[in-house]
């Protein structure tokens, strides 16, 4: 009963809202039919390892212990290291807010702001780039 009286209302009304809902149900149907296929499952299935057999041999020597790993990086890895830049793009948004201009170069950023600038290995520098962020380029 009531999917014939949408229908009504869907005749009755004028041409344009008719054209506008019959997009809307071309395109709720055709995402429909392509959201809720099914994905085909692999029919294979992988053959698990065969057991390790128990041979008259001598046992294995025991597993040496890993080597110790270093989890401190090389000492010339932590020289060019590039500094995190979300900390300074943040104060650099916090100096535009309380300025209300931007800076004219990130030395300017730099001499009148609070925030400590951390250095950069040889050969880059910080600049500000086209988007109005702080970015680091060779020199």
């Amino acid at each position: 009963m009531k999917m014939s009286s949408i229908f009504c209302r869907l005749a009755s009304d004028p041409p344009g809202r008719r054209y506008i809902l019959s997009m809307l149900l071309v395109c709720a149907t055709a995402m429909l039919a392509v959201g809720c296929h099914r994905k085909e499952q692999s029919s294979e299935i992988p053959a698990p390892p065969p057991p390790a057999t128990q041979t008259d041999a001598a046992p294995a020597a025991p597993a040496a212990p890993p080597a110790a790993v270093n989890s401190e990086p090389a000492a010339s890895s932590v020289a060019n290291a590039l500094p995190d830049l979300r900390p300074l793009n943040q104060a650099l948004i916090g100096w535009i807010l309380s300025n209300q201009r931007h800076p004219a170069s990130f030395e300017e950023f730099a001499a009148s702001t609070d925030i400590q600038i951390p250095p950069l290995p040889p050969g880059k520098k910080y600049v500000l780039n086209g988007r109005g962020l702080i970015s680091i380029v060779n020199r």
